[in-house]
């Protein structure tokens, strides 16, 4: 037989201590206030990490400017060096230029002048000349292929042609001779 309780609300017995009702009322208001820590505890590093996101940020900008600057100096950098090579190479074209200058004024010969000398940076030379016969180009060309700085003398052309000198005319030949110097052997010698 069941037991019925058929006394009013107010003379009923109170129901007696109940350990399974307490023990989920104290997890449920553990897990409430476990709910509410993780919360504010996750709001807290969320802003942590917003404000340390924003120092970063502005770190990060000031860093760009910094290698912004750091390319900027580099790139400098690489054009004042290129620009100091092209003048090494002129320096050293130069001095170069005035030994094989030095060189032509050492095989020239009284009779011959000059009209115009071009030098290329591929080792050749043209230049054209005046002198007085045929006999002196043949003359010119053995100084010049006996002088050791310079080799392939070849004769581009000779043309025969008068000037007016002391009201007479005199006969002069204009001629063209080419030919490849010797860099490395400039210099040698002296």
């Amino acid at each position: 037989m069941e037991n019925i309780n058929l006394l009013p609300i107010e003379f009923r017995e109170k129901e007696k201590f109940n350990l399974r009702r307490i023990v989920l009322i104290t997890f449920f208001i553990l897990l409430v206030f476990a709910s509410a820590y993780m919360y504010y505890y996750l709001e807290l590093e969320i802003d942590f990490r917003e404000s340390k996101l924003k120092i970063m940020k502005t770190e990060l900008a000031a860093l760009e400017k910094v290698i912004k600057e750091v390319k900027n100096l580099e790139r400098d950098k690489k054009m004042v060096e290129d620009r100091i090579a092209v003048i090494e190479g002129l320096i050293e074209n130069q001095s170069n230029l005035s030994r094989i200058l030095g060189e032509f004024s050492a095989t020239i010969l009284d009779e011959v002048w000059f009209d115009n000398l071009s030098l290329n940076s591929n080792k050749t030379f043209n230049f054209s000349a005046k002198t007085f016969n045929n006999y002196l180009i043949a003359k010119y060309m053995v100084t010049l292929k006996d002088a050791p700085v310079f080799e392939n003398i070849e004769l581009s052309f000779v043309r025969k042609g008068k000037i007016k000198e002391d009201d007479k005319d005199v006969e002069i030949v204009d001629f063209q001779l080419s030919g490849i110097f010797l860099k490395n052997k400039l210099g040698e010698g002296k």
